[in-house]
């Protein structure tokens, strides 16, 4: 019976032993010493074991390599066939109003972006992205895809993403030098923002092609009717690329196709506003085209950037066609010296790094210090649709505190602001309406 007794327990052990050889402790010399002590295995065992190694398993960090920095939280597998990173952004905001007293607005404090990520690599040959925003106090979805990068000369990417139409719109929020983009995301913020979609990308250091179809966004599709689809192009090209001196020239073509839709354009004063000094809702829409045209360049601290975009409407039941357009100019200066970032395959300007961060112990810099201002217009006027007329200059300042932190402050001041539909002249539309925003943004 305890002969019995011990080959069960010493079967119990070598077992055991066995099933742990996926972890470091299969191989502890001490622990191997223990067993051939007191008889669980016998020399030839311990032999065996002792030149065992062990194999990965997944409550292993084996091999794993983390790192905490000014770009997340990051892991990689030891061969780099799998990242992953988790990121994040903050933007507080707050915005007040002078001589909006004649319209109903809001004025006060927001939390304008929070959104947190997930990205990384799959077998070296695949990217993935899952971003949310939890503004608002509601979940969105904003970029869900997976990109094959197996293929020197071709990405393709398959889910929510970013349609490839302006040069303002693919730049991230991060990295834009207004609190707000301009006036032309009045035609592009509610028809060419992010959608599900198949995207074939090509690109090298000087240049860029794009091409993708897409379905609609990941928005609320329980209304009746069935949803839009659309086709849409971009091409850079940088004949001049280099860290100090770049000029950027880009075009860019979308088409979407829709079942007697609606389409809603606009511009709001700040985020939080309400108020709207442009505004149109147009039915019955069947098609949509809009053609876009970029200009950039930057010589050191100094950048200049411009982009005009037109869109024609069809609509249904023999009602004519319509026409809006909106254009921007806008400059920046470095007073710390600073130049932009651009990344020629993007066809995109980055986020400006400081030379130096902001710190109050001896030897410490004083970050970034950045000055722009922005020249814009829109016109939603066209056919029977009075979506009203807007000119607007915006000042803005940034101090970029390091790479993670940047402070914001604009002035912005619409004048020439023609009536619409909702806002009759002589309701103070004639008057020039004053907006002060502020910003706080960490990102990591």
């Amino acid at each position: 019976m305890k002969s019995n007794l011990k080959l069960a327990i010493n079967a119990a052990l070598l077992t055991g032993t066995a099933l742990t050889l996926n972890t470091a402790s299969a191989t502890d010399k001490a622990l191997l010493d223990t067993l051939l002590s007191n008889g669980s295995i016998n020399q030839v065992q311990y032999a065996k074991l002792a030149k065992s190694e062990p194999k990965a398993s997944s409550s292993s960090l084996s091999g794993i390599k983390m790192s905490l920095d000014k770009k997340g939280l990051r892991f990689a597998s030891a061969d780099k066939a799998f990242k992953m990173k988790i990121g994040g952004r903050f933007h507080l905001q707050t915005g007040y109003h002078v001589g909006a007293e004649d319209f109903e607005h809001t004025d006060g404090t927001e939390v304008r972006r929070a959104r947190l990520h997930v990205k990384g690599v799959l077998w070296k040959d695949w990217k993935y992205v899952a971003e949310f925003d939890f503004a608002d106090n509601k979940v969105v979805i904003k970029d869900l895809s997976t990109t094959y990068k197996g293929l020197d000369w071709l990405q393709i990417t398959v889910g929510h993403q970013k349609q490839n139409m302006s040069m303002e719109l693919q730049e991230s929020s991060n990295d834009i030098m207004f609190i707000e983009r301009s006036a032309v995301n009045s035609l592009t913020e509610k028809t060419f923002n992010r959608a599900l979609g198949l995207h074939f990308k090509s690109a090298a250091k000087d240049w860029s092609a794009q091409f993708a179809i897409y379905g609609d966004s990941t928005d609320d599709n329980k209304s009746a009717g069935n949803e839009g689809w659309g086709l849409s192009g971009r091409g850079t090209y940088t004949p001049i690329n280099t860290k100090n001196n770049v000029l950027h020239l880009g075009a860019a073509v979308g088409f979407r196709g829709m079942d007697a839709g609606k389409v809603k354009l606009g511009y709001e004063t700040t985020h939080m506003s309400n108020l709207n000094l442009t505004k149109a809702s147009i039915g019955d829409v069947n098609g949509m085209t809009m053609g876009i045209m970029e200009l950039a360049y930057m010589r050191g601290p100094f950048s200049i950037q411009s982009e005009y975009a037109h869109m024609w409407l069809a609509r249904d039941a023999g009602q004519s066609g319509l026409n809006f357009d909106a254009w921007y100019v806008q400059a920046a200066w470095t007073l710390t010296g600073e130049s932009r970032s651009y990344k020629g395959s993007d066809g995109e300007f980055k986020r400006l790094k400081p030379s130096q961060e902001f710190g109050l112990s001896e030897g410490s810099g004083w970050g970034a210090v950045e000055l722009a201002i922005r020249y814009d217009e829109s016109d939603l006027q066209s056919g029977d649709i009075m979506g009203g007329t807007e000119k607007a200059v915006t000042v803005a300042a940034n101090w970029y505190l390091n790479q993670n932190i940047r402070l914001m402050a604009d002035y912005r001041t619409a004048f020439d602001v023609s009536a619409r539909d909702g806002i009759p002249s002589g309701n103070g539309i004639e008057d020039d309406v004053h907006a002060f925003t502020g910003r706080i943004q960490l990102t990591f």
